[in-house]
C-alpha cells in the first residue's frame, strides 16, 4: 500500500458520511480525510487518530486549499465518496405538479445535488489523475434513472441526479483518458435513516429502510468489489445496475 494513500469523504457531516468513516477507521486500511461544510459536523471524529478533518464551505477558494494541501503532501486517493444531497429545505418540498416548481428552489436543489459533486471532482482531478487505482463514488439516486421513471413528480430532485449522471459520464469519459486505473460510480444508497429520508420513510417497509451502517457496508462493498473498466456504473446498494 502507498504510504501516502488516503480516503476521502466529502460531506462527512451526512448520516451515510460518518457511518462510513466509522467504518473505515476501525478497519484501519489506511488515513481518512473527512471534509464538511461546518467545524461542528466534524467534531465527533476529532478523538479518532486516523481520521483527519477540514472543514470547507465548497467556495472555489475552499476547494483550491484542499487541493492544494492534498497535492504538497503527495496523497494518494484510494477511494473518494461524495455524500452531499438535498431533498428539501426550508421552505420548499419535492414539487408533485409542474405548477410547484419554484425557481430559487430547484436552483438551489441543482446546486447541492449536481453541481457541488461536479466541481468537488473538478477540483480534485489533478489528484485523481495522479493517483493509483482510485474508486470514486458519488452519491445519485434511482430517482434520477429516466427509464425507471413510472410515477413522476420530483421534478427538481430526479432532474438534479439526472443531470449529475450525464456530467459524471462526461467525467468517466475524460478520467479513463487521464487515468484508466480510476473508476467512477453514480451510486444509489438506498432508503437510508437519515433526516434526508426521515419525512418520507411512512412509506418505505421497514426492511427496505438502511441504517447508516449498513448503508456504508453495502457501499463499501461496492467499491471494494467494482472493477476499473473505464466506464460510468450506474449502482444501488446491492451492486446491480440501475437503468439510465
Amino acid at each position: 500500500m502507498n504510504s501516502n494513500s488516503v480516503d476521502v469523504v466529502i460531506g462527512a457531516g451526512s448520516g451515510i458520511g460518518r457511518a462510513l468513516i466509522d467504518r473505515w477507521q476501525e478497519a484501519a486500511a489506511r488515513p481518512v480525510l473527512a471534509v464538511a461544510r461546518s467545524p461542528d459536523a466534524l467534531a465527533c471524529f476529532e478523538a479518532l487518530e486516523s481520521v483527519q478533518t477540514s472543514a470547507c464551505d465548497y467556495s472555489d477558494a475552499a476547494l483550491t486549499a484542499l487541493i492544494d494541501t492534498l497535492r504538497e503532501e503527495k496523497k494518494d486517493v484510494a477511494r473518494l465518496v461524495i455524500c452531499n444531497g438535498v431533498l428539501q429545505g426550508e421552505g420548499f418540498r419535492p414539487e408533485r405538479a409542474l405548477n410547484q416548481i419554484e425557481g430559487s428552489a430547484i436552483r438551489q436543489v441543482f446546486e447541492v445535488n449536481a453541481f457541488l459533486p461536479m466541481r468537488v471532482l473538478a477540483a480534485l482531478s489533478p489528484v485523481l489523475k495522479r493517483s493509483t487505482a482510485p474508486r470514486i463514488a458519488v452519491l445519485s439516486a434511482r430517482v434520477g434513472s429516466i427509464g425507471d421513471n413510472r410515477l413522476g413528480g420530483w421534478y427538481s430532485y430526479r432532474g438534479s441526479k439526472a443531470a449529475l449522471n450525464m456530467m459524471l459520464q462526461c467525467a468517466a469519459l475524460e478520467l479513463r483518458r487521464l487515468n484508466p486505473d480510476a473508476k467512477l460510480i453514480a451510486y444509489h444508497p438506498g432508503t437510508v435513516d437519515t433526516p434526508l429520508s426521515k419525512p418520507f420513510q411512512a412509506n418505505v417497509d421497514a426492511e427496505k429502510l438502511l441504517a447508516p451502517e449498513a448503508a456504508a457496508a453495502a457501499l463499501d462493498a461496492v467499491l471494494s468489489e467494482v472493477e476499473s473498466d473505464g466506464t460510468l456504473s450506474y449502482l444501488d446498494w446491492r451492486g446491480d445496475a440501475i437503468p439510465w
